[in-house]
């Protein structure tokens, strides 16, 4: 769970699977502790804008890939 700098906890991702893709084709799986690494990285709006997005069903783009909730077949 990340928690702002305000120490409000973001939008949780944890229980869902996640996927990768460079070209919205081809996804692949990605663990949470490697987009854990990356928002690392990015500054807090991005992060919290990220998570929200992929929380709420769509796909946002971060570092270079597109990344969304795996969809349940």
């Amino acid at each position: 769970m990340r928690k702002d700098s305000y120490h409000i906890e973001m939008d949780d991702l944890t229980r869902f699977p996640l996927e990768r893709s460079g070209d919205c084709e081809y996804w692949e799986e990605v663990s949470h502790e490697e987009l854990d690494t990356i928002l690392d990285t990015v500054d807090e709006d991005r992060a919290k804008n990220f998570l929200a997005v992929v929380r709420g069903g769509s796909f946002s783009r971060l570092e270079g890939y597109y990344y969304r909730i795996r969809p349940q077949s």
